[in-house]
């Protein structure tokens, strides 16, 4: 009977985690096609000032991290451990605080826009078309904000595929909707905008829907509103807060600073450079987050044990899947570069992508450890530390282009190597800490993943070595699926042991015999 639940467990973070993939796929495939074709209609200038404008709401939301962080688990948790009463307070209270937090939102919002063309450089034929996109946009993030409580629903029955697949309809409609208005409408970059409110009221509306099927018990009453439940996932989240200025330090800055200390060509460089890597990370934080519910599903139940297995085990599968396509990158990245950008050094592309998403070899792994924190509700740690090691990355930095000759380089390895030594000397044995193991019990599937990537380059590698890829796409795309398929087996059989391997197939074959 426990084989049979845990492979149901296993089976149903399985359809999240496929469901999540095609989401994020779908999405990145719309990107793709869809991105020359906006920049055709509308001139890149004007689609620059997408980015800025999602830059500047993105800072606004900072406002609301701290309260819906650690949201979801605290819900969660209370439905487990069948207190339902305490349940309806924390999710009253995070609506109404969302609500405030909205209009507070607004206020700024509205001040901003009212003061955009101060704040930025909008040309004079862009004026209204900037601010209107603006506009729209503070309005998605509003809506998102308000109704966000209601997605914690899927959250704590573990079902996220259900808005996958509200993300795989919404990318597609958002698509078409988009080619049709370039199609028979004047140009205008504020489609974006208006669009991805469209786009937030549908999946909102289904979030609702979901919490009213799934979670019937979980009611908005006036009654159950409390200032200390409020104030209580406030300092429990504060630290979800600090990390994301942490990363904000980590991400957000490379491109500035090589655009204020070396050039914007090199700036250009490197954002090419990122592209893959950008990609890689994007799959690392789909997989990752599948995890999460069930995680705080068994430790609501008290199930540790069943807990640290299945760390262990989501570990090594992280360790395979996100570990694959940098096995690819290194074997056919330069490769793909003189392809892709013909016009640029593809060597210099190769070695800047890799000391880029280095640091992801072991960092697609420890991602499940990540949620661990949120699920002991141990976010302080692994906060102070990722905003010290972000600080530190930067001095570093600062210090090596003012007295070497590295550049690029610089900007490139210098945070890879200290999120390598903060992953792995201080949160890898924390983690462990926190479920009251051996300091030393997460290196071993660490180690394993290191491993299956040399195993990999150097099966993949001497694959390739034996064709010539030249200026040929099709080549190149068989060399690729080689070294991946090549990779995948290693992962089969070195990662993954004979458990692994059984509930894997069960899981399949459970799949296949449901068509």
């Amino acid at each position: 009977m426990k084989n049979k639940k845990q492979l149901s467990n296993t089976a149903q973070t399985g359809i999240n985690m496929v469901a999540s993939f095609m989401t994020y796929g779908v999405s990145m495939l719309v990107s793709f096609f869809l991105s020359p074709y906006i920049v055709r209609n509308i001139g890149v200038d004007a689609y620059g000032f997408v980015g800025l404008s999602n830059n500047f709401i993105g800072y606004i939301s900072l406002i609301t991290l701290a309260l819906n962080a650690l949201a979801g688990r605290f819900i969660t948790v209370s439905i487990y451990k069948k207190n339902i009463k305490s349940a309806n307070v924390y999710y009253t209270s995070v609506f109404y605080a969302n609500l405030f937090l909205s209009s507070i939102m607004f206020v700024i919002g509205f001040i901003i826009l009212v003061f955009l063309e101060k704040l930025i450089n909008i040309p004079d034929s862009l004026y209204w078309d900037v601010k209107i996109l603006f506009a729209s946009l503070m309005i998605s993030s509003i809506i998102s904000t308000i109704t966000s409580v209601f997605s914690v629903s899927v959250f704590a029955n573990n079902k996220l595929y259900l808005n996958s697949i509200r993300g795989i309809e919404s990318s597609v409609a958002r698509a078409l909707v988009l080619v049709i208005a370039y199609m028979f409408l004047p140009p205008k970059v504020y489609y974006l905008g208006v669009t991805t409110t469209l786009v937030t009221l549908y999946c909102s509306f289904y979030n609702l829907y979901y919490s009213k099927k799934l979670t019937p018990y979980l009611k908005i009453s006036k009654s159950s509103f409390s200032l200390n439940a409020v104030i209580e996932l406030t300092k429990s989240g504060i630290w979800s807060l600090v990390t994301r200025l942490g990363q904000i330090l980590t991400d957000g800055l490379d491109l500035l600073i090589t655009n204020l200390f070396i050039d914007a060509t090199s700036m250009g460089v490197l954002s090419l450079a990122k592209t893959v890597p950008s990609a890689i990370t994007g799959i690392v934080g789909t997989v990752a987050n599948v995890f999460s519910p069930n995680y705080t599903i068994l430790y609501a139940q008290g199930k540790f044990e069943e807990l640290v297995k299945s760390v262990k085990q989501n570990m090594k599968i992280m360790g395979v899947i996100c570990n694959i396509p940098i096995v690819v990158l290194l074997v056919c990245g330069e490769m793909f570069f003189s392809l892709w950008q013909p016009t640029q050094d593809a060597h210099e592309l190769q070695i800047l992508s890799i000391l880029t998403c280095a640091g992801l070899i072991i960092n697609g792994g420890i991602n499940c450890i990540y949620n661990i924190f949120t699920v002991v509700n141990k976010l302080r740690f692994n906060s102070l530390v990722l905003l010290f090691s972000s600080l530190l990355s930067v001095l570093i930095t600062f210090i090596l282009l003012k007295t070497t000759n590295l550049g690029l380089y610089a900007v490139a390895g210098v945070s890879t190597v200290i999120m390598i030594l903060k992953n792995l000397f201080l949160i890898v044995p924390y983690a462990a800490k926190c479920l009251s193991l051996k300091w030393y019990a997460f290196y071993p599937e660490v180690i394993k993943q290191i491993i299956f990537v040399v195993l990999g380059y150097v099966s993949g590698y001497f694959v390739v070595s034996f064709v010539n890829i030249g200026n040929n796409w099709i080549n190149l795309i068989v060399c690729s699926v080689v070294t991946g398929l090549l990779s995948l087996g290693i992962g089969y059989y070195v990662i993954l042991n004979k458990n692994d391997r059984k509930i894997l197939v069960g899981l399949i074959e459970s799949k296949m015999s449901r068509g």
